[in-house]
């Protein structure tokens, strides 16, 4: 607890360096805009959580989407459902189109997609991962699964599409996934959640055909999830990781460390700071929104020994999505006043680089050239467009 109080009496002395920034932060250049059709008579579903947008080595565009033909009601299942991988040249020529060869049953939007993730290889090729929490397939089930992992090669051609099986044995169970990682030797670590909801933790590592190589989770309890992942250069993982305790049903924050093997490397506790993470070279950064403290919201620095090491003013109530920019953040932020975010890229002391015009903002990424690539849907969620951003 010492550790947070020295971060808030930080925070509260940032605030007067706070006020010398500009409440107008400077909008950066936009350098890219492509719509990103659904096929005709479709409507693109934005629901799930994040992971749906990554880029290349060449600088190379890749998005997953999911569509769906509704019901004459809109109640009954779809009369179709696509999952397509969208892949564009850096200039914003299209490479391909591929329609994923999808198992799951299909619900009134299409397949329910509770994880929808892809990372891209320097190679050209891309790894999709897909669980769908519509768990009525086809017999048998051993043939069919509600999860699947999917390798695509260079040219858009699927190579392979490997069932995952349950991470435990639980009726009615599905993943739901939000961050996931590429690894030196050509495989995927995937992290979030396992479970019929509510879920636990889970984090699991494939390898290049599909297998499950190890995994982590799930947790003993519920509501649980992972709020932060990381792969080192060593192949080792650390995450952050929300527990429920069983005797007492009260979360615990971790940050747990394994070895590239899964081989578990040990925990540390801390105080929550924010639910969302990620891992710059020495420490982690959390954005803190503002529900989840009595002060102003903030980005904190925490140690991977659990400790505080610093904090920041950070104007913006809430903090969806970070990555790691350099040596800062970029983010998708949101006013608690409405439904309509920004993309920023700032430094971990809270000063905004640039801001991004308002929009529904759902998946980031960063390109190789240290331009911001971020999904924008319109507000009624069944349209999407590319946009990528550059400094002003």
């Amino acid at each position: 607890m010492r550790f947070l109080t020295a971060f808030f009496v930080g925070l509260l002395c940032s605030a007067a360096v706070a006020q010398a920034q500009s409440s107008d932060p400077p909008a950066p250049r936009v350098t890219l805009d492509i719509a990103l059709p659904p096929p005709a008579n479709h409507r693109l579903s934005g629901l799930g959580p994040p992971g749906r947008l990554a880029v290349g080595a060449d600088g190379s565009i890749y998005v997953v989407t999911s569509s769906f033909l509704p019901s004459s009601g809109g109640i009954l299942p779809a009369r179709s459902a696509h999952i397509e991988l969208l892949a564009y040249t850096r200039d914003g020529t299209q490479k391909y189109r591929t329609v994923l060869p999808v198992q799951a049953g299909v619900g009134p939007t299409g397949f329910n997609a509770e994880s929808l993730g892809v990372v891209a290889f320097p190679s050209g090729e891309t790894m999709v991962f897909l669980s769908s929490s519509n768990t009525r397939v086809a017999l048998p089930q051993d043939e069919r699964s509600v999860t699947t992992l999917f390798r695509i090669d260079a040219n858009g051609k699927v190579q392979s599409a490997a069932s995952v099986l349950p991470a435990a044995d639980v009726a009615g169970a599905f993943y739901r996934a939000r961050f996931y990682l590429p690894t030196a030797d050509n495989g995927l670590v995937v992290g979030g959640s396992f479970g019929p909801d509510p879920l636990s933790w889970w984090i699991g590592k494939f390898d290049a055909v599909g297998r499950r190589v190890w995994q982590a989770g799930p947790g003993p309890a519920y509501p649980e999830d992972v709020y932060g992942l990381a792969v080192k250069p060593d192949g080792s993982v650390s995450a952050i990781i929300q527990e429920v305790e069983q005797m007492s049903g009260l979360s615990e924050w971790t940050i747990a460390r394994f070895g590239a093997d899964g081989t578990p490397r040990g925990r540390v506790r801390f105080d929550r700071l924010g639910a969302s993470f990620v891992l710059l070279p020495g420490f982690w950064v959390s954005g803190i929104d503002a529900f989840q403290t009595a002060n102003a919201p903030g980005l904190a620095r925490l140690s991977e020994q659990g400790k505080v090491l610093g904090g920041a003013s950070w104007p913006f109530d809430q903090t969806r999505r970070l990555i790691a920019d350099g040596d800062g953040v970029a983010a998708v932020v949101c006013a608690a006043a409405g439904p309509l975010c920004f993309v920023v890229r700032a430094g971990v002391d809270g000063k905004i680089r640039w801001q991004s015009p308002p929009g529904s903002f759902t998946d980031i990424a960063r390109t190789p050239d240290g331009q911001i690539v971020a999904v924008s849907w319109s507000a009624d969620m069944l349209s999407a467009s590319l946009v990528r951003f550059a400094d002003p």
